[in-house]
């Protein structure tokens, strides 16, 4: 039994078998239809070995549009996460703020006296004060520019420990940026104060456009020049997330201070990706992208899979006329889409990484999650649906009738 390809290079689908099988017994019909479903998968075997310049057209083109789609979405997910990576630096169970303050970039100012008067509400251990904004920066080269400065009560590093009085943090995304080389003792300066780098953190990445600089809340406040007896925030709890206390508690702390807005350590990070993503509509555009992505690439998948029923459309219609049925079509022109989704899908999970590696220089917050891949993965099973979908109607058309017509 030898497949027929297109252009004459077989003799055509040699199963010569009875198209009328009612009287024959259940043991011979059910080996008439595994010979009919190997015949679909030789059929199937030699177009991909023989004609596998013109599927490889649909492979690469439904490939680049599914690794787009994942990029893009990896670059949302990073974007939505990278929003709130200074609170969810700080940690804490429980952050207090000014009212209507959306966003930890934009912060407000409040007295920090206010930590003791919560204290009955919110008896979540210790609370720690928080300054930001933002200051100017003159590296050990001598180069200017703003920094964002981070002033946490207990600052520390992550490969030195607690930050002492004049020493600062910096992520290792920006030490190029800072003219650092991220051994601890280099000197730079703050405003108008000079820092020594304490450490290092790999949890600060982020697209604000002025790099992170952590220190102790003291030194943010005189740098940052301040008010005395002010912050910006009070969190309750340690560096980890914590879990919040109870609604009823919350509730009963906002109510008897409404000119302050208290909310849990992961309501305020929604709260702060949500906000860069309204604000600026970045977040909105790169999810547009991803979705047109993922249509375009449903589109192809679905258009390969008709070239495929034109391109074989002779071959196709003398597996009818040996003996084959619609079922047996379906099977060659679904195996064609599971071929091409597959293949998708391997070069989605292979190359999405690279990429994103590739263009960590440029994305430093970008990374890629495995998680995020699950929905770029759904929008191939999606495009595999429709492409064998849309095709129904072309294989209904290769009826007994087909045969005889031609």
């Amino acid at each position: 039994m030898q497949p027929a390809v297109r252009g004459g290079r077989g003799p055509g689908l040699l199963m010569k078998v009875k198209p009328h099988l009612g009287g024959l017994p259940d043991h011979v019909r059910r080996s008439l239809r595994q010979a009919n479903f190997a015949a679909a998968l030789a059929f199937l075997s030699a177009v991909i070995r023989r004609d596998w310049h013109s599927l490889m057209i649909t492979l690469i083109t439904c490939s680049v549009a599914a690794v787009v789609t994942a990029f893009q979405y990896q670059v949302y997910t990073s974007f939505v996460r990278a929003g709130a990576v200074a609170p969810r630096y700080v940690g804490g169970a429980v952050w207090v703020t000014a009212s209507s303050i959306e966003c930890f970039d934009f912060p407000g100012v409040i007295g920090e006296d206010y930590s003791g008067q919560l204290a009955r509400f919110l008896p979540q251990g210790s609370s720690r004060r928080i300054a930001f904004g933002f200051a100017g920066w003159t590296s050990p080269t001598g180069r200017r520019g703003n920094v964002a400065v981070i002033g946490i009560d207990g600052a520390a590093a992550d490969d030195t420990g607690r930050v002492p009085d004049g020493g600062f943090v910096a992520d290792v995304s920006d030490l190029a940026r800072l003219d650092l080389s991220g051994e601890p003792g280099q000197v730079a300066t703050l405003g108008n104060e000079t820092m020594v780098l304490s450490g290092t953190t790999d949890r600060l990445a982020s697209f604000l456009g002025a790099p992170y600089v952590v220190t102790t809340f003291e030194r943010a406040r005189s740098i940052l020049r301040m008010d005395p007896s002010t912050t910006n925030f009070i969190v309750t709890g340690g560096p980890e997330p914590d879990r919040a206390e109870t609604p009823g508690l919350l509730a009963e702390a906002s109510a008897r201070f409404p000119e302050l807005a208290i909310l849990s350590s992961t309501d305020f990070a929604a709260s702060s990706s949500n906000y860069w993503q309204r604000k600026t509509g970045a977040g909105s555009a790169i999810l547009l992208a991803a979705v047109l992505a993922s249509l375009l690439m449903m589109i192809l998948l679905a258009n390969g899979v008709s070239r495929f029923l034109q391109r074989y459309s002779q071959d196709l219609l003398s597996m009818l006329g040996h003996g084959a049925g619609q079922r047996d079509i379906w099977l060659v022109t679904g195996g064609i889409a599971i071929v091409v989704a597959a293949v998708t899908l391997l070069a989605t999970m292979l190359l999405t990484p690279l990429m994103i590696a590739v263009a960590r220089p440029l994305f430093p917050w970008v990374e890629f999650v495995a998680a995020d891949a699950l929905v770029p993965s759904a929008a191939v099973v999606i495009a595999l649906a429709i492409a064998i979908g849309s095709a129904g109607k072309a294989v209904r058309q290769f009826g007994p009738e087909a045969v005889f017509r031609t």
